[in-house]
């Protein structure tokens, strides 16, 4: 039975799930059939709900029935107290909680494991010579992701996956935070605003995964609204993306054939970064004089003039995207009897629907015994 305690925190539940749809207490009234006194009562804790409101309510407010009559996660309390008064959202803050539920409830079946790598770089500290550590814990990045020193870094959403970031891409809106890194029993979980352009996209999770490796357990973060801090993993996320031992001899390369334009939108596309990026690391290693920057930055390349350099724009990140290893750990937990079907089709996003499922492993019949005893 739900005590007084209980039924304010549903009610509390209730109001923030309304205000992240950004809807009246008039208009959830309306959608429920009920008067506007009954929800200000509802979320004032003053009136008990009913499960058949309680199931209303989920349906109207896109929440699951868990989420209104427990708490979050300890990882989500703790981050909400952590950036206490940054910037943040509602939609964003309810979308970290919902995958760090996910990922909690894998963990703790087992399926989902920490990696050793979150933590293992020395944090970069906004003092003399930041920019040079920030390009050295970019290319020790990369050796940890396995990667080439120089080469583009695609498909960067299963890179993460190999030192233990799980990558998100949900639609959040376009005044929603690019990103945001939470830990959860040891896990990375990484949300990028799937709303955003794609290179801007893949620029978010190398930040969020600066947050992982430097061991930073929470972080929301709203592009060029950041502190000291926030700037120099910025750095390290540019330079983790378009490493000077990479661009420097193909910046070189193309401009003994093509002028300056084509030669920064093939690097741009080649790197599957914004233009705003792939120009501001020309100019960081001094391969384009301030006037040249000047000139490239006055006006973007559209879609046709990529076309037109002969190159198309690959999208990453592409909403909603759930990661794989989440997704290969969600039906794990499934076919060995873990998890409900129902359970796993929420964590999976609907991707796949419960015909969809594998056939589950036989019990042994040693734990059937156990069962019965």
């Amino acid at each position: 039975m739900v005590d007084e305690q209980g039924w304010l925190e549903v009610g509390a539940r209730v109001a923030e799930a309304r205000k992240a749809r950004g809807y009246s207490q008039d208009h959830l009234a309306s959608e429920l059939g009920v008067d506007r006194t009954a929800i200000t009562k509802i979320e004032a804790g003053r009136r008990q709900v009913n499960s058949l409101e309680l199931v209303r309510l989920s349906e109207v407010l896109e929440r699951p029935l868990q989420w209104f009559v427990s708490l979050p996660p300890h990882a989500v309390i703790s981050r909400r107290a952590a950036v206490a008064g940054r910037r943040s959202d509602q939609r964003s803050d309810l979308a970290v909680e919902d995958i760090a539920r996910d990922v909690a409830v894998l963990a703790d079946v087992r399926v989902l494991t920490p990696h050793s790598a979150r933590g293992s770089l020395s944090a970069i500290r906004p003092r003399d010579g930041a920019d040079r550590r920030a390009e050295e814990a970019a290319s020790e990045a990369r050796s940890l992701l396995g990667a080439d020193p120089a080469q583009p870094l695609h498909d960067l959403a299963d890179l993460v996956e190999r030192v233990g970031l799980f990558p998100y891409s949900l639609p959040l809106g376009e005044e929603a935070a690019d990103g945001a890194y939470v830990e959860v029993d040891g896990i990375g979980v990484a949300l990028v605003n799937g709303e955003i352009d794609p290179g801007r996209r893949r620029s978010t999770l190398a930040h969020e995964l600066g947050h992982h490796l430097f061991g930073d357990a929470y972080s929301v973060d709203w592009g060029t609204d950041t502190d000291a801090i926030e700037a120099a993993i910025d750095a390290f996320a540019i330079d983790l993306l378009l490493p000077r031992a990479g661009i420097t001899p193909r910046w070189h390369e193309l401009r003994e054939r093509h002028e300056a334009r084509p030669s920064a939108i093939t690097i741009s596309a080649e790197y599957r970064v914004s233009w705003t990026a792939a120009l501001r690391q020309l100019r960081k290693f001094e391969l384009v004089s301030t006037d040249e920057y000047k000139a490239l930055d006055s006006r973007s390349p559209t879609r046709a003039d990529y076309l037109e350099c002969n190159l198309r724009v690959t999208e990453e990140l592409r909403p909603p995207y759930v990661p794989t290893g989440v997704s290969a750990a969600a039906i794990r937990a499934y076919r060995t009897h873990r998890l409900s079907a129902e359970r796993v089709v929420e964590i999976l996003r609907d991707e796949i629907e419960i015909d969809d499922l594998p056939i589950r492993d036989e019990i042994p019949l040693e734990a059937l015994r156990g069962e019965l005893h």
